[in-house]
């Protein structure tokens, strides 16, 4: 008489691989739309005290609320950027921004090891309509969807940077409650974003 019972076989390494690379890609997916929620959650109400100017190679003069840096109207597309070249993800931005301070943000997401940047899955690419004003030097409150990201900016040449937008490993030093309101706007810009003039 045979023995029925079945010894038990250990996980297959593809399968903990599988495993581990899907636990990785949803922490890294959700800390990403995690943050994008809360940023729409931001709270519209501007406190009185307007913080310091952030340093910039820009000479400008301080300009009312409601107003708008023309410097900002172009269109402006960063590399393509791999966070960590151990995990498949890559993204690409681009902002064209009109003289009305209305502007489109497009992200391209791939979420291959081709790190190529172009879409491979249905939310690959993401669009956002935003519009933009300038309350003061080197300050930019990005409007959309009803709520308000309380940002700064600087250009260098060719080059422009905010303060928004994820970053190279993170979430070293990410502080996800900046830019929720005027008195906590962003004070860093984010350097691993760069935009380039096209």
């Amino acid at each position: 008489m045979t023995d029925e019972k079945e010894t038990k076989k250990a996980p297959s390494p593809v399968w903990k691989t599988i495993l581990i690379t899907g636990i990785v890609l949803v922490i890294i997916f959700g800390g990403y739309f995690g943050l994008a929620w809360i940023l729409r959650k931001a709270d519209n109400n501007s406190s009185t005290s307007t913080p310091s100017p952030t340093n910039s190679s820009q000479v400008a003069t301080k300009q009312k609320s409601g107003s708008f840096d023309k410097n900002l109207v172009g269109t402006w597309t960063s590399d393509c950027l791999v966070p960590d070249s151990n995990s498949p993800w890559s993204e690409k931005h681009q902002m064209v921004i009109k003289d009305d301070g209305s502007a489109v943000h497009t992200r391209w997401s791939n979420d291959s090891t081709s790190h190529d940047c172009v879409p491979n899955w249905e939310l690959g690419t993401a669009t956002t309509n935003y519009q933009l004003t300038t309350p003061q030097t080197d300050q930019v409150n990005i409007l959309y969807s009803g709520q308000t990201i309380y940002d700064i900016y600087k250009i260098s040449g060719t080059n422009l940077e905010f303060g928004h937008g994820f970053q190279a490993h993170y979430p070293a030093g990410y502080d996800a409650t900046q830019g929720q309101s005027e008195s906590n706007r962003f004070h860093d810009l984010n350097t691993y974003i760069v935009y380039h003039k096209q």
